[in-house]
């Protein structure tokens, strides 16, 4: 598992999803409503998959930005999403299903990826 501390991501937003470009250099893709929810203080976490490179991330959502904060294998990075003690919501269509947990604070987020870092 890496941790990814350094600045945070641009993003583009694209119809209904916001294009984030990855580490790996390839974009992945999450629903605009998330970004919605952190221009109102409403702080998110998600798990995405590179399709390129197979590496999975942890991404948290703040104003204006989205930002990858962990990397590694798919199941890792899985285990490390489920273990977050947030709550869990779901964005559905006809086609597609998005898991997102939120963060009760923005310093609740913080807090809870800076001593995810220390472990």
């Amino acid at each position: 598992m890496k941790v990814i501390t350094k600045g945070l991501t641009q993003s583009t937003l694209k119809k209904e999803l916001v294009a984030l470009p990855t580490p790996c250099n390839d974009v992945v893709y999450y629903p605009a409503k998330l970004a919605d929810l952190a221009t109102e203080k409403r702080y998110t976490v998600f798990q995405t998959l590179s399709q390129k490179s197979g590496l999975a991330y942890l991404v948290v959502t703040q104003p204006h930005t989205a930002k990858v904060v962990l990397a590694g294998s798919k199941d890792l990075i899985n285990e490390v999403y489920q273990a977050i003690p947030w709550s869990h919501y779901e964005i559905a269509d006809e086609d597609n299903k998005f898991d997102y947990k939120e963060s009760p604070s923005l310093e609740a987020l913080e807090d809870y990826f800076l001593h995810l870092k220390e472990q």
